[in-house]
């Protein structure tokens, strides 16, 4: 897994700052390539079983994002109030994303329900709890990091993607939770650019945001590898 930088934010303008974010998040991006996840997406594809579990994974920890996402607004008062009314506006956009991911499971009869009722791996669950008290304790301009690269990923995970098209005959109709979603998302990066560059004004804050870019990506890293291992305990079973 990548080892998380400690390296703090360097002296920039707010341009200067967006582009460290980009160079960091490519980064992260690509020491997740180099999983055996990913190895095998590449050399393997990606067959129903892989699909429904990272599915799964994903609708645990998506159906908290609205709300963790609300959580860090508490944080916030009238001060910096374009802030504020970003997480809240944020937070009622992101609100039912995860029935996305129900409704494109149910395209290849998997029930809703089995789905809500499964357990999350190990390393979902830490993602989630992490990144709650990320929205409980830390500044919201912090939790940016994690939007920063959540909504800009789509050229990272075109592998995925395509193995989504490709291996499993799935259309856009029956991957909204990306195709749809990469719609909503190129806007909400612009308008997360533009908060960090206006509220990220502190050393302090652009290492928080900085550390929760990396550290939320990582430990997404993280997720692709329980689902990973227990792809290949179904193969060895």
């Amino acid at each position: 897994m990548k080892t998380i930088s400690t390296v703090p934010a360097p002296a920039l303008d707010a341009s200067g700052f967006l582009a460290e974010c980009d160079r960091r998040a490519a980064a992260g991006w690509a020491a997740i390539h180099t999983q055996p996840f990913w190895h095998d997406l590449r050399t393997r594809g990606l067959d129903r079983d892989t699909y429904v579990d990272l599915m799964s994974q994903i609708f645990h920890y998506t159906k908290h994002n609205a709300q963790n996402q609300a959580l860090a607004a508490m944080r916030v008062d009238s001060e910096r109030l374009p802030l504020l009314r970003f997480c809240l506006r944020h937070a009622y956009e992101e609100a039912g994303h995860d029935l996305m991911v129900l409704h494109d499971l149910a395209c290849l009869d998997v029930d809703p329900a089995s789905v809500r009722a499964s357990a999350p791996c190990p390393e979902t669950e830490a993602f989630v709890g992490w990144l709650e008290r990320v929205a409980r304790e830390c500044d919201a301009t912090a939790r940016l990091g994690y939007s920063y690269w959540a909504e800009s990923c789509y050229s990272h995970i075109a592998d995925l993607t395509d193995a989504m098209r490709q291996g499993l005959g799935l259309t856009s109709a029956q991957m909204t939770f990306f195709a749809a979603h990469s719609a909503i998302d190129r806007e909400h990066f612009d308008e997360v650019r533009r908060i960090a560059a206006e509220f990220c004004d502190t050393p302090q804050r652009r290492d928080g945001m900085l550390h929760v870019l990396e550290t939320s990506l990582a430990l997404t890293g993280g997720i692709l590898h329980g689902v990973q291992r227990r792809r290949e305990e179904r193969a060895r079973a």
